[in-house]
């Protein structure tokens, strides 16, 4: 697991709940997940636009409502890690064709 440090505290009530928190704990970080295959092959069966979405929610656990909790910023800077960890996944999809193409 990776630690993303928030740009400013926010509070997640669905998370806090999951977790038996206090409702009304207010975080500084989210511990976010390894994305997987399994995640990829699973964003895949949502609309293109979607799929960014769908892997930030397998990244963060958060849930719909949450994740419309973190700031631009925050949700810039974990698109960012969906982001690479796509290009390294689709890089290793080119590869694979290319290995049967010759």
């Amino acid at each position: 697991m990776k630690t993303f440090n928030l740009s400013e505290a926010t509070i997640f009530p669905d998370l806090n709940k999951k977790e038996a928190q206090d409702l009304e704990l207010s975080r500084d970080a989210l511990q976010l997940n390894t994305l997987k295959y399994k995640h990829f092959r699973a964003a895949l069966k949502f609309p293109e636009q979607d799929q960014m979405h769908q892997l930030m929610l397998s990244m963060t656990n958060l849930s719909e409502d949450d994740i419309g909790e973190l700031t631009p910023n925050d949700a810039a800077g974990i698109s960012g890690i969906v982001f690479d960890a796509m290009k390294k996944y689709m890089e290793l999809g080119q590869e694979i064709v290319k290995g049967m193409e010759g």
